[in-house]
């Protein structure tokens, strides 16, 4: 399978842009359970080829569908189980019932299952993540991330619809209800399958949050995030997150520069993280 970009619609910007003008949590919830579906598309990729390099501590060990581990699985170990017999093919990542320190420097438990319909350059193909009592950093994230490939739009570029339903629930009992909807669109590299470091993609969409003990947030893109795969980071575009009853808040993520610069804007107050 092709190996599928990942990239969190509100980036850690609007933490440091929280703890620059106010108190709301909206952003800092948004990018904890937005990367966390965004990391089970990475996780999923690597587990099929066993090379799990950020998302595991201890050994890796893959096994066929009802077949046991050949070795005993420690806590920060990962089981893999890949079923390509049926139709749907499946993918299951385990990282067991108790916390692994893994090497991204966060903690994981539980199973994300991955099932897909088909190769992910082939339209039509549908890929589906489900988180199974699984947790990043003692946060639980339950819900579904579907990716949907919807063939070439009319500049003849594959784009994806990439749909996010889920909750993020934290140690003290907030839920946070999150939806997004966003398309993809691989705008270079999609004729060079051997090499993904020439992909780039623009993404853009919508995402809307609300918490458990009042208050919500809304994510609009204002103009397509470009990522540069081969850098990791978006290199321009803007979006705006405006939790309830506070002011927006202005991502500008530049000219297309891969510099790990942008400036957040928050009532005409411009700051430059990086």
């Amino acid at each position: 399978m092709k190996r599928i970009l990942i990239l969190s619609t509100v980036l850690f910007a609007f933490t440091a842009c929280k703890k620059l003008y106010d108190n709301d949590l909206s952003a800092v919830m948004n990018y904890k359970i937005e990367t966390a579906f965004d990391e089970m598309t990475n996780i999923s990729d690597q587990a099929i080829t066993g090379n799990m390099v950020y998302y595991k501590s201890g050994e890796v060990i893959s096994v066929k569908p009802g077949e046991k581990p050949s070795t005993l699985k420690t806590p920060c170990s990962v089981i893999i189980t890949i079923d390509t017999l049926n139709s749907v093919k499946t993918i299951t990542v385990d990282y067991g019932t108790t916390n692994c320190d893994c090497n991204d420097g966060k903690t994981r438990r539980g199973k994300i299952v991955t099932t897909f319909t088909g190769q992910y350059i082939a339209q039509g193909t549908v890929i589906t993540h489900t988180p199974v009592d699984y947790y990043v950093n003692d946060i639980r994230i339950d819900g579904t991330k579907t990716v949907t490939n919807m063939g070439l739009n009319s500049s003849g570029q594959p784009y994806f619809n990439v749909q996010i339903n889920g909750t993020a629930t934290q140690t003290n009992g907030e839920v946070l209800t999150y939806a997004s909807t966003r398309v993809r669109t691989w705008v270079q590299g999609f004729n060079t399958l051997a090499n993904r470091f020439d992909d780039q993609y623009e993404i853009s969409g919508t995402a809307t949050g609300s918490f458990s003990s009042g208050g919500g947030y809304t994510v609009q893109t204002t103009s397509p995030l470009h990522v540069n795969v081969g850098c990791g980071f978006p290199v321009s575009g803007t979006l705006e997150l405006t939790p309830q009853n506070k002011p927006v808040r202005v991502v500008d993520y530049g000219q297309g520069t891969c510099d790990y610069t942008f400036t957040v804007t928050v009532n005409g107050n411009v700051y430059t993280i990086n």
